[in-house]
């Protein structure tokens, strides 16, 4: 279970608003570099530690286009994908910190990493700087229509009724979806079994021949498998309603009011940035989130915009990687490397 202190931070958050592992070592932290001019001056990279196509590197390329015309000079898309995001991480945090830089990060390399890695070669919060939110979005908790659950309330009498009988999919060991059902096991005191799999479509596809029955998956690659009545919908992980699916109450409202599972997508740069680079981009990226079509364009995606002020984004950094940290350790979940 998460302490209350943490429970409280994260209200107070939201309120005010998935391999190997890296390197041996520290990304080390470096002293600001002094500005040749006035910034920005030349192109600046946007690393994604993804391949194209994935999420985060979707919304870098929207938010990329639109920054150009802010900042006056180009933005550069970079991706450097490969062991669940970690290496792009580490990449970004071992660049010089002028601002010429920066990348698009979330919460499988930054926050869950941590927890997962005893040698991660970065630390998630001294070796960046936290420069400005982005989005966050939810995940679906979806049954085969064989298992006899309508609601959460139902899974959770199911399940303990059959301990461990209960079989889940995810994208593998340490992956957002199984830490989703890792915290509601922890949340409710049900026994699940965890079955991984190398990648999200192949535990979807044995999802819907029946050959599991349950799992958590993002909002859009869920929500057409329900409406179509392949799968059934039982929750949605964060503690809010989702614009994605309105009708669909959160896990928190049915009877597991601590629950609350959520992805981030935000713009992080090595340390030791300068302040005036730092608020250049924060400021560029917050004009891009308020224009129209931003929200929209997020909502396709199953996200919503991001309110957090600088500091605000670097205080739930910190509170996400105690959390994870917690989870991982009591469901004793462990990656080589």
């Amino acid at each position: 279970m998460i302490e209350t202190k943490m429970k409280h931070q994260r209200r107070s958050f939201l309120a005010g608003a998935g391999a190997s592992a890296a390197l041996v070592g520290s990304a080390p932290v470096r002293p600001a570099i002094a500005q040749a001019g006035p910034y920005p001056n030349k192109p600046i990279r946007l690393v994604v530690a993804y391949p194209p196509g994935n999420s985060s590197d979707l919304v870098a390329r929207f938010v990329a286009e639109r920054m150009m015309p802010i900042l006056g000079q180009a933005v550069i898309v970079d991706n450097r994908g490969g062991a669940g995001g970690t290496i792009g991480t580490e990449h970004v945090a071992r660049q010089a910190p002028d601002g010429y830089a920066i990348g698009i990060s979330n919460a499988g390399p930054l926050t869950i990493a941590p927890g997962l890695y005893q040698n991660l070669a970065y630390d998630p919060v001294r070796d960046f700087t936290h420069v400005a939110p982005l989005a966050i979005g939810s995940h679906l908790f979806v049954v085969h229509p064989s298992l006899p659950v309508n609601t959460i309330r139902d899974l959770i009498a199911y399940a303990k009724t059959h301990p461990g009988r209960v079989l889940y999919g995810s994208s593998g060991n340490g992956s957002t979806a199984h830490l989703a059902m890792a915290l509601f096991a922890q949340s409710t005191g049900v026994e699940l079994t965890h079955v991984p799999y190398r990648g999200s479509s192949a535990a979807m596809n044995d999802l819907l021949a029946g050959r599991i029955t349950l799992a958590s998956d993002t909002l859009v690659a869920t929500t057409e498998l329900v409406r179509t009545g392949r799968l059934r919908a039982l929750g949605v992980t964060s503690k809010e309603r989702s614009h994605f699916v309105p009708d669909i109450a959160p896990i928190a409202e049915q009877g597991v009011p601590d629950y609350d599972f959520y992805g981030w997508i935000a713009v992080m740069g090595p340390a030791g940035m300068p302040e005036p680079a730092v608020q250049k981009i924060h400021e560029a990226v917050t004009a891009v989130t308020r224009q129209p079509g931003f929200e929209s364009r997020m909502g396709e995606m199953g996200l919503s915009p991001m309110r957090h002020t600088r500091a605000q984004l670097r205080e739930f950094v910190q509170f996400d990687v105690a959390r994870w940290r917690t989870v991982i350790s009591t469901a004793g979940i462990r990656i080589e490397g």
